[in-house]
């Protein structure tokens, strides 16, 4: 599930996939639109074009050519590579490429041997970022007008569809998926073990900023895939 989780940020995570400099509406991706798969992938690269923070593949496997998309990572034309699972998605637009993919792959990334190998550091720093997770955020003043996270989760209901102001910590950061930024902040305070709002966004921000968002709060968010936010900030703003 874990997987599955952080391949859709590629999606949603790249989803990209497209560059962080596209600023295009938000679209909405319709379940029908996605199709994932888990299978063991091997692939040899024909092409090869830079996404702006991505790039893009174009590949055979056992006789058919694909495009798939990747997080920016070294890549040999004529090199044969190896990835697991993927989300395959009909009619994607690329503003940065000015193209229509009528399908594409979006995968993680992708390997130069059949098995999966994790390096010592690999584990160390899985490992950090693990104890990171679970750590707590300090708290955060509340901003003029604005909700805490936990006034927030604690009332979700009252505040669907509804404008607000909220203040915190960026925990995490993936920029340029489906044209938008996705920015997690938490404040310090939370409810029922939530403490994280997830925030989409044309805004820059980084991990560790301490920042103010205005946006429209929406429940139960379907981005199809079987992929649901219970809660989201969306169109966020900086207040300065």
């Amino acid at each position: 599930m874990k997987n599955n989780i952080k391949l859709f940020a590629i999606l949603i995570t790249i989803i990209t996939l497209v560059g962080c400099k596209d600023k295009a509406e938000y679209k909405k991706i319709n379940t029908s639109q996605i199709e994932k798969t888990n299978d063991l992938h091997k692939i040899v690269v024909k092409e090869k074009v830079d996404g702006g923070g991505y790039v893009y593949l174009n590949v055979t496997e056992d006789g058919n050519d694909y495009w798939m998309a990747i997080a920016t990572m070294s890549i040999e034309v004529g090199n044969t590579y190896y990835y697991n699972g993927g989300m395959v998605m009909k009619d994607f637009v690329s503003k940065h490429l000015d193209k229509t993919f009528d399908f594409i792959t979006f995968a993680e990334g992708v390997r130069s041997t059949e098995e999966i190998q994790v390096s010592n550091e690999q584990a160390h720093e899985h490992s950090n970022q693990m104890v990171e997770s679970v750590g707590i955020t300090e708290k955060v003043e509340k901003a003029i007008g604005g909700t805490s996270l936990e006034e927030l989760f604690k009332g979700k209901s009252s505040f669907n569809k509804k404008s607000i102001i909220v203040k915190g910590k960026v925990v995490k950061v993936n920029n340029g998926i489906m044209d938008k930024n996705w920015v997690h902040i938490e404040d310090g305070t939370q409810f029922n073990n939530e403490r994280d709002l997830t925030i989409t966004t044309n805004e820059e921000v980084k991990e560790g900023d301490i920042v103010t968002f205005k946006g429209t709060i929406v429940l139960n968010k379907d981005f199809g895939a079987g992929y649901v936010y219970d809660i989201v900030l969306e169109e966020g703003t900086l207040v300065k």
